[in-house]
């Protein structure tokens, strides 16, 4: 089993997450695929999840929060449902792509888990606070409306609802972002139950770090 790697290229992150892969120079007949490293297999399988809260430290940097830690809600980059995956279906062969550049070939490197998951789709996604949020959102209500899932690639932020309603593909990266679109009024302990469901019938839950959003 493994979990998907924070410095992964497609991370989306994590929070800007998943910019893509460059592409990469090589001579005719120098080496195999450019000097690409082997892989386990292009798609991967969901066996589980963990729960990370992220903050800003800089303008383009993030780190993960430690347990009670204190952040603003300005400052609250999210919490990031991270899927422990297994690799799947083995390497294929690749093929070298065209370049319109003098003596040199263009060529990018397959990595592990690149094509998404190769069976399962993201059913439904639960957020539960366990402790009292706002008025309308008390311990151990759902508070699934106040939730941002944060786009990947180009694509833009939606709310949980409408993300669920419109992404039926199946799952293209081992993590999702949420973001929750407004600080707590009532309790500034901000800690969270997440109930993913798979189309497969796989479900997973877990419970985060307390925080203090603020």
């Amino acid at each position: 089993m493994r979990t998907f790697k924070e410095n992964w290229k497609t991370k989306v992150l994590v929070f800007a997450l998943l910019i893509g892969l460059p592409l990469q120079m090589c001579t005719p007949g120098g080496g195999d695929d450019c000097n690409c490293g082997p892989i386990t297999g292009k798609y991967f399988d969901i066996n589980g999840m963990e729960l990370k809260n992220y903050k800003k430290v800089g303008e383009n940097s993030l780190r993960i929060m430690l347990p009670n830690e204190a952040v603003s809600y300005g400052d609250y980059a999210g919490l990031t449902v991270d899927y422990s995956v297994d690799f799947i279906s083995q390497r294929q062969s690749r093929w070298p792509s065209l370049s319109f550049i003098p003596s040199a070939y263009a060529c990018s490197c397959i990595f592990d888990g690149e094509s998404g998951s190769k069976f399962e789709k993201l059913s439904n996604l639960t957020v539960i606070t366990l402790n009292d949020f706002d008025e309308a959102h008390r311990a151990n209500d759902t508070i699934n409306d106040l939730i941002i899932v944060k786009g990947i690639y180009f694509e833009e932020d939606a709310y949980l609802q409408a993300y669920l309603e419109n992404d039926t593909t199946n799952i293209r990266v081992p993590a999702i972002q949420l973001l929750v679109d407004r600080k707590p009024t009532l309790n500034e302990n901000y800690k969270v139950k997440i109930k993913v469901e798979l189309s497969t019938g796989e479900v997973y839950e877990k419970v985060s770090e307390t925080i203090k959003l603020q």
